[in-house]
Protein backbone atom coordinates (compact mmCIF):
# COMPACT_ATOMS: atom_id res chain seq x y z
CA UNK A 1 0.00 0.00 0.00
CA UNK A 2 1.40 3.38 -0.97
CA UNK A 3 2.12 5.89 1.82
CA UNK A 4 -0.05 8.49 0.07
CA UNK A 5 -3.09 6.24 0.56
CA UNK A 6 -2.85 6.55 4.36
CA UNK A 7 -3.59 10.22 5.04
CA UNK A 8 -3.59 12.13 8.32
CA UNK A 9 -7.01 13.38 9.39
CA UNK A 10 -7.08 16.88 10.93
CA UNK A 11 -9.82 19.17 12.20
CA UNK A 12 -9.95 22.68 10.77
CA UNK A 13 -11.97 25.39 12.56
CA UNK A 14 -13.24 28.63 11.13
CA UNK A 15 -11.16 31.31 12.84
CA UNK A 16 -13.19 33.03 15.57
CA UNK A 17 -16.22 30.79 14.98
CA UNK A 18 -15.36 27.48 16.56
CA UNK A 19 -18.85 26.08 16.12
CA UNK A 20 -17.96 25.76 12.43
CA UNK A 21 -15.41 23.06 11.62
CA UNK A 22 -14.65 20.33 9.14
CA UNK A 23 -12.51 17.23 8.89
CA UNK A 24 -9.85 17.10 6.18
CA UNK A 25 -7.64 14.22 5.14
CA UNK A 26 -4.11 15.36 4.34
CA UNK A 27 -2.77 13.30 1.47
CA UNK A 28 0.87 13.90 0.56
CA UNK A 29 -0.13 15.18 -2.86
CA UNK A 30 -2.35 17.96 -1.44
CA UNK A 31 -1.28 21.60 -1.34
CA UNK A 32 -2.47 24.31 1.05
CA UNK A 33 -4.62 25.68 -1.78
CA UNK A 34 -6.31 22.27 -2.14
CA UNK A 35 -6.99 22.11 1.60
CA UNK A 36 -8.45 25.62 1.67
CA UNK A 37 -10.68 24.88 -1.31
CA UNK A 38 -11.96 21.74 0.39
CA UNK A 39 -12.75 23.71 3.56
CA UNK A 40 -14.63 26.37 1.60
CA UNK A 41 -16.85 23.73 0.08
CA UNK A 42 -17.53 21.93 3.39
CA UNK A 43 -18.15 25.16 5.32
CA UNK A 44 -20.16 26.78 2.50
CA UNK A 45 -17.89 29.82 2.25
CA UNK A 46 -17.76 32.31 -0.59
CA UNK A 47 -15.35 30.89 -3.11
CA UNK A 48 -13.98 34.36 -3.98
CA UNK A 49 -12.74 35.15 -0.44
CA UNK A 50 -8.98 34.79 -0.06
CA UNK A 51 -8.38 32.50 2.90
CA UNK A 52 -5.31 31.45 4.85
CA UNK A 53 -4.60 28.22 6.69
CA UNK A 54 -3.21 28.86 10.18
CA UNK A 55 -1.68 26.65 12.87
CA UNK A 56 -2.56 26.86 16.56
CA UNK A 57 -0.14 29.78 17.02
CA UNK A 58 -1.77 31.77 14.23
CA UNK A 59 1.10 31.30 11.80
CA UNK A 60 0.28 30.82 8.13
CA UNK A 61 1.09 27.36 6.81
CA UNK A 62 2.87 26.57 3.56
CA UNK A 63 2.84 23.43 1.43
CA UNK A 64 6.02 22.22 3.12
CA UNK A 65 4.40 22.51 6.56
CA UNK A 66 1.61 20.05 5.75
CA UNK A 67 3.95 17.07 5.96
CA UNK A 68 4.75 17.87 9.60
CA UNK A 69 1.25 18.61 10.84
CA UNK A 70 0.35 16.88 14.14
CA UNK A 71 -3.14 15.44 13.77
CA UNK A 72 -3.84 16.33 17.43
CA UNK A 73 -3.16 20.00 16.71
CA UNK A 74 -6.16 21.99 15.42
CA UNK A 75 -5.84 24.18 12.34
CA UNK A 76 -7.77 27.34 11.59
CA UNK A 77 -9.14 28.88 8.41
CA UNK A 78 -8.90 32.67 8.30
CA UNK A 79 -10.95 34.74 5.84
CA UNK A 80 -8.46 37.59 6.11
CA UNK A 81 -9.04 38.56 9.75
CA UNK A 82 -6.36 38.35 12.45
CA UNK A 83 -5.96 35.10 14.34
CA UNK A 84 -8.20 34.83 17.41
CA UNK A 85 -5.82 33.62 20.11
CA UNK A 86 -8.69 32.34 22.24
CA UNK A 87 -9.36 29.78 19.52
CA UNK A 88 -6.42 27.61 20.57
CA UNK A 89 -7.88 26.91 24.03
CA UNK A 90 -11.41 26.31 22.79
CA UNK A 91 -10.76 22.65 21.96
CA UNK A 92 -9.73 21.90 25.56
CA UNK A 93 -11.98 21.34 28.54
CA UNK A 94 -10.47 22.06 31.96
CA UNK A 95 -10.57 19.23 34.49
CA UNK A 96 -8.44 20.31 37.45
CA UNK A 97 -5.27 22.04 38.59
CA UNK A 98 -2.25 19.75 38.75
CA UNK A 99 0.26 22.00 40.45
CA UNK A 100 2.71 24.84 40.37
CA UNK A 101 6.11 24.48 38.74
CA UNK A 102 8.83 26.23 36.81
CA UNK A 103 7.45 29.45 35.39
CA UNK A 104 3.76 28.88 35.94
CA UNK A 105 0.78 26.68 36.71
CA UNK A 106 -0.12 23.30 35.23
CA UNK A 107 -3.69 22.17 34.63
CA UNK A 108 -5.25 18.95 33.40
CA UNK A 109 -7.43 19.34 30.30
CA UNK A 110 -9.31 17.04 27.96
CA UNK A 111 -8.94 17.45 24.21
CA UNK A 112 -12.50 17.63 22.87
CA UNK A 113 -11.37 16.34 19.46
CA UNK A 114 -9.45 13.26 20.58
CA UNK A 115 -10.89 12.82 24.10
CA UNK A 116 -7.30 12.51 25.35
CA UNK A 117 -6.15 14.10 28.59
CA UNK A 118 -3.30 16.62 28.30
CA UNK A 119 -1.34 18.74 30.73
CA UNK A 120 -1.22 22.43 29.87
CA UNK A 121 1.45 24.59 31.46
CA UNK A 122 0.58 28.30 31.58
CA UNK A 123 3.58 30.62 31.76
CA UNK A 124 2.76 34.16 32.93
CA UNK A 125 4.93 36.27 30.64
CA UNK A 126 4.43 39.34 32.86
CA UNK A 127 6.48 37.66 35.59
CA UNK A 128 9.46 36.99 33.36
CA UNK A 129 11.87 39.88 33.63
CA UNK A 130 15.42 38.56 33.35
CA UNK A 131 17.04 37.57 30.05
CA UNK A 132 17.96 34.24 31.66
CA UNK A 133 14.30 33.42 32.33
CA UNK A 134 13.33 34.32 28.78
CA UNK A 135 16.14 32.13 27.49
CA UNK A 136 15.01 29.25 29.71
CA UNK A 137 11.43 29.48 28.43
CA UNK A 138 12.39 29.42 24.76
CA UNK A 139 15.02 26.78 25.47
CA UNK A 140 12.37 24.36 26.73
CA UNK A 141 10.17 25.06 23.72
CA UNK A 142 12.87 24.54 21.11
CA UNK A 143 14.39 21.49 22.79
CA UNK A 144 11.16 19.60 23.39
CA UNK A 145 10.00 20.28 19.84
CA UNK A 146 13.15 18.60 18.57
CA UNK A 147 13.14 15.57 20.89
CA UNK A 148 10.91 12.61 20.13
CA UNK A 149 11.54 9.65 22.42
CA UNK A 150 9.23 7.26 24.26
CA UNK A 151 10.79 8.21 27.61
CA UNK A 152 10.75 11.99 27.12
CA UNK A 153 7.53 13.91 27.73
CA UNK A 154 5.91 14.82 24.41
CA UNK A 155 5.28 18.49 23.64
CA UNK A 156 2.07 18.49 21.59
CA UNK A 157 1.62 22.19 20.99
CA UNK A 158 2.73 25.68 22.06
CA UNK A 159 0.72 28.88 21.65
CA UNK A 160 0.25 32.31 23.22
CA UNK A 161 -2.90 33.39 25.03
CA UNK A 162 -3.15 37.02 26.17
CA UNK A 163 -0.19 37.42 28.57
CA UNK A 164 0.55 33.73 28.81
CA UNK A 165 2.51 31.17 26.87
CA UNK A 166 0.85 27.75 26.86
CA UNK A 167 2.61 24.40 26.63
CA UNK A 168 0.35 21.47 25.73
CA UNK A 169 2.06 18.24 26.83
CA UNK A 170 1.10 14.62 27.22
CA UNK A 171 -0.37 13.94 30.63
CA UNK A 172 1.56 11.56 32.85
CA UNK A 173 -0.66 10.31 35.66
CA UNK A 174 1.71 8.03 37.56
CA UNK A 175 3.35 10.64 39.79
CA UNK A 176 6.98 11.57 40.45
CA UNK A 177 9.75 9.07 41.00
CA UNK A 178 10.69 11.09 44.09
CA UNK A 179 7.36 10.37 45.79
CA UNK A 180 7.55 6.71 44.85
CA UNK A 181 11.06 6.34 46.31
CA UNK A 182 10.07 8.18 49.49
CA UNK A 183 6.95 6.05 49.99
CA UNK A 184 8.19 2.64 48.76
CA UNK A 185 11.99 2.79 48.77
CA UNK A 186 14.50 1.35 48.78
CA UNK A 187 13.26 -0.15 45.53
CA UNK A 188 13.93 -3.78 44.53
CA UNK A 189 16.94 -4.10 42.25
CA UNK A 190 14.89 -5.52 39.39
CA UNK A 191 12.59 -2.49 39.51
CA UNK A 192 15.54 -0.11 39.70
CA UNK A 193 16.99 -1.79 36.63
CA UNK A 194 13.73 -1.47 34.70
CA UNK A 195 13.53 2.25 35.48
CA UNK A 196 17.22 2.97 34.93
CA UNK A 197 17.42 1.42 31.47
CA UNK A 198 14.60 3.72 30.33
CA UNK A 199 16.27 6.83 31.72
CA UNK A 200 19.64 5.83 30.27
CA UNK A 201 18.11 5.23 26.84
CA UNK A 202 16.43 8.67 26.88
CA UNK A 203 19.52 10.53 28.10
CA UNK A 204 21.73 8.72 25.62
CA UNK A 205 19.30 9.87 22.91
CA UNK A 206 19.59 13.45 24.21
CA UNK A 207 23.37 13.34 24.22
CA UNK A 208 23.38 11.94 20.70
CA UNK A 209 21.21 14.94 19.80
CA UNK A 210 23.78 17.27 21.43
CA UNK A 211 21.45 18.05 24.34
CA UNK A 212 22.44 18.00 28.02
CA UNK A 213 19.48 18.05 30.43
CA UNK A 214 21.48 19.62 33.32
CA UNK A 215 18.70 19.22 35.90
CA UNK A 216 18.15 15.50 36.24
CA UNK A 217 16.63 14.64 39.61
CA UNK A 218 13.98 12.36 41.08
CA UNK A 219 11.32 15.09 40.70
CA UNK A 220 11.98 15.33 36.96
CA UNK A 221 11.35 11.64 36.34
CA UNK A 222 7.64 10.84 36.26
CA UNK A 223 5.57 7.74 35.56
CA UNK A 224 3.32 7.71 32.53
CA UNK A 225 0.62 5.67 34.27
CA UNK A 226 -0.13 4.52 37.85
CA UNK A 227 1.13 1.05 36.85
CA UNK A 228 4.64 2.61 36.91
CA UNK A 229 5.87 0.64 33.91
CA UNK A 230 7.02 3.60 31.80
CA UNK A 231 8.93 6.67 32.94
CA UNK A 232 9.21 10.06 31.26
CA UNK A 233 11.84 12.76 31.67
CA UNK A 234 10.46 16.29 32.08
CA UNK A 235 11.61 19.89 32.59
CA UNK A 236 14.17 20.72 29.93
CA UNK A 237 14.03 24.40 30.88
CA UNK A 238 17.75 24.72 31.65
CA UNK A 239 19.03 22.30 29.07
CA UNK A 240 21.98 23.27 26.93
CA UNK A 241 23.62 22.32 23.70
CA UNK A 242 27.08 20.84 23.55
CA UNK A 243 29.26 20.43 20.49
CA UNK A 244 32.09 17.94 20.49
CA UNK A 245 35.34 19.54 19.46
CA UNK A 246 34.08 23.08 20.14
CA UNK A 247 34.61 23.36 23.86
CA UNK A 248 35.09 27.11 23.87
CA UNK A 249 31.65 27.57 22.37
CA UNK A 250 29.82 25.32 24.81
CA UNK A 251 27.21 26.95 27.00
CA UNK A 252 28.18 27.26 30.63
CA UNK A 253 25.97 25.76 33.30
CA UNK A 254 25.42 26.97 36.84
CA UNK A 255 22.07 25.19 36.78
CA UNK A 256 20.69 22.16 38.54
CA UNK A 257 19.42 21.22 42.00
CA UNK A 258 22.18 21.17 44.62
CA UNK A 259 22.00 17.52 45.71
CA UNK A 260 22.44 16.39 42.10
CA UNK A 261 24.99 18.98 40.94
CA UNK A 262 28.42 17.78 39.85
CA UNK A 263 31.53 19.04 41.70
CA UNK A 264 32.96 20.89 38.69
CA UNK A 265 29.88 23.14 38.66
CA UNK A 266 30.32 24.08 42.33
CA UNK A 267 34.05 24.73 41.95
CA UNK A 268 33.49 26.45 38.57
CA UNK A 269 36.42 24.49 37.23
CA UNK A 270 34.38 23.16 34.32
CA UNK A 271 30.72 24.12 34.16
CA UNK A 272 30.18 23.76 30.43
CA UNK A 273 27.07 21.97 29.19
CA UNK A 274 28.88 18.64 29.25
CA UNK A 275 27.24 15.17 29.15
CA UNK A 276 29.25 14.33 32.29
CA UNK A 277 26.86 16.60 34.25
CA UNK A 278 23.93 14.31 33.46
CA UNK A 279 25.95 11.20 34.28
CA UNK A 280 26.74 12.51 37.77
CA UNK A 281 23.08 13.43 38.38
CA UNK A 282 21.89 10.05 37.12
CA UNK A 283 24.33 8.36 39.49
CA UNK A 284 22.67 10.25 42.36
CA UNK A 285 19.24 9.13 41.16
CA UNK A 286 20.25 5.46 40.96
CA UNK A 287 21.86 5.66 44.41
CA UNK A 288 18.64 7.12 45.84
CA UNK A 289 16.47 4.40 44.32
CA UNK A 290 18.69 1.70 45.80
CA UNK A 291 19.01 3.22 49.27
CA UNK A 292 16.13 5.72 49.69
CA UNK A 293 18.75 8.38 50.48
CA UNK A 294 20.73 10.77 48.33
CA UNK A 295 24.49 10.18 48.28
CA UNK A 296 25.34 13.76 49.25
CA UNK A 297 23.40 15.16 52.18
CA UNK A 298 24.04 17.36 55.20
CA UNK A 299 22.49 19.72 57.70
CA UNK A 300 23.61 22.81 55.82
CA UNK A 301 24.10 23.81 52.21
CA UNK A 302 27.79 24.34 52.93
CA UNK A 303 28.13 20.78 54.25
CA UNK A 304 26.41 19.31 51.20
CA UNK A 305 28.62 21.32 48.85
CA UNK A 306 31.75 20.20 50.68
CA UNK A 307 30.79 16.53 50.35
CA UNK A 308 30.04 16.93 46.65
CA UNK A 309 33.28 18.79 45.93
CA UNK A 310 35.30 16.11 47.75
CA UNK A 311 33.16 13.29 46.34
CA UNK A 312 32.45 11.94 49.84
CA UNK A 313 29.44 9.65 50.04
CA UNK A 314 28.59 6.46 51.95
CA UNK A 315 29.22 3.30 49.92
CA UNK A 316 26.21 1.26 48.90
CA UNK A 317 25.16 -1.36 51.47
CA UNK A 318 26.83 -4.77 51.03
CA UNK A 319 23.38 -6.32 50.53
CA UNK A 320 23.11 -4.58 47.15
CA UNK A 321 24.49 -6.56 44.20
CA UNK A 322 28.06 -5.72 43.23
CA UNK A 323 27.29 -4.52 39.66
CA UNK A 324 25.46 -1.54 41.19
CA UNK A 325 28.52 -0.74 43.30
CA UNK A 326 30.71 -0.63 40.23
CA UNK A 327 28.16 1.43 38.30
CA UNK A 328 27.89 4.08 41.03
CA UNK A 329 31.67 4.26 41.39
CA UNK A 330 31.97 4.78 37.63
CA UNK A 331 29.37 7.55 37.55
CA UNK A 332 30.21 9.46 40.74
CA UNK A 333 33.79 10.34 39.93
CA UNK A 334 35.18 13.76 40.80
CA UNK A 335 36.82 14.42 37.45
CA UNK A 336 34.24 14.69 34.64
CA UNK A 337 36.61 13.23 32.06
CA UNK A 338 37.01 10.07 34.16
CA UNK A 339 33.28 9.38 34.56
CA UNK A 340 31.75 6.59 32.57
CA UNK A 341 30.02 7.74 29.40
CA UNK A 342 26.53 6.64 28.38
CA UNK A 343 27.85 3.90 26.12
CA UNK A 344 29.77 2.23 28.93
CA UNK A 345 26.83 2.64 31.31
CA UNK A 346 24.49 1.01 28.77
CA UNK A 347 26.92 -1.82 28.14
CA UNK A 348 27.34 -2.43 31.88
CA UNK A 349 23.57 -2.56 32.47
CA UNK A 350 23.06 -4.90 29.53
CA UNK A 351 25.92 -7.18 30.59
CA UNK A 352 24.76 -7.57 34.16
CA UNK A 353 20.99 -7.41 33.84
CA UNK A 354 20.65 -11.01 35.08
CA UNK A 355 23.47 -10.95 37.58
CA UNK A 356 22.96 -10.71 41.30
CA UNK A 357 26.07 -10.93 43.46
CA UNK A 358 29.01 -10.34 41.13
CA UNK A 359 32.55 -9.54 42.18
CA UNK A 360 33.12 -6.28 40.34
CA UNK A 361 34.88 -4.37 43.07
CA UNK A 362 37.52 -3.28 40.56
CA UNK A 363 38.00 -3.27 36.81
CA UNK A 364 39.49 -6.76 36.88
CA UNK A 365 36.51 -8.06 34.93
CA UNK A 366 38.22 -6.64 31.88
CA UNK A 367 41.04 -9.15 32.44
CA UNK A 368 40.87 -12.69 31.15
CA UNK A 369 39.24 -15.00 33.66
CA UNK A 370 36.94 -17.94 33.90
CA UNK A 371 33.43 -17.29 35.15
CA UNK A 372 31.33 -20.01 36.75
CA UNK A 373 27.65 -19.19 37.29
CA UNK A 374 25.06 -20.93 39.43
CA UNK A 375 21.36 -20.04 39.58
CA UNK A 376 20.16 -18.77 42.96
CA UNK A 377 16.84 -17.08 43.76
CA UNK A 378 16.29 -15.98 40.18
CA UNK A 379 19.71 -14.35 39.89
CA UNK A 380 23.15 -15.60 39.00
CA UNK A 381 25.91 -15.90 41.57
CA UNK A 382 29.18 -15.58 39.72
CA UNK A 383 32.47 -16.95 40.96
CA UNK A 384 35.72 -16.27 39.19
CA UNK A 385 38.26 -19.07 38.84
CA UNK A 386 41.69 -18.44 37.39
CA UNK A 387 42.49 -21.70 35.64
CA UNK A 388 41.43 -23.90 38.55
CA UNK A 389 39.07 -26.80 38.31
CA UNK A 390 35.80 -25.92 40.06
CA UNK A 391 34.99 -27.71 43.25
CA UNK A 392 32.44 -30.38 42.32
CA UNK A 393 30.31 -29.48 45.30
CA UNK A 394 29.97 -25.96 43.99
CA UNK A 395 29.83 -26.73 40.29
Amino acid sequence: MEEDSIPKSVTIFLNGKLDKKCEVKLYKSLTVTDVIQGCKEKLSLNNHIRCKLLDSRGEELSDDDLEFINNEEPLFLSQGEKFAKSSSMAIYQEIRKLGQGGFGTVYLYRNKLTNKEVAIKFIDLRKIFSPQDVQRLFSEISILRGLKHKNIVDLIDVFDLENKSCFVMEFCSGGELKDYVQNSGPLPEKEVYRIVIQIVDAIRYCHNSSIVHRDLKLENIIFLRPSRKTVKIVDFGISGMFFLGKESENERSDAGSLHYVAPEVLTRSDNRANPALDIWSLGCIIYAMLTKTLPFSGKTRKEVMSKIINCEYPPLPSTISKPWHKLIKGMLRKRPDSRWDMIRISDHLFKYKDLGNVDVSDDSFDKKSKIVATKSNGFFNVRRDRGKTPNKANA
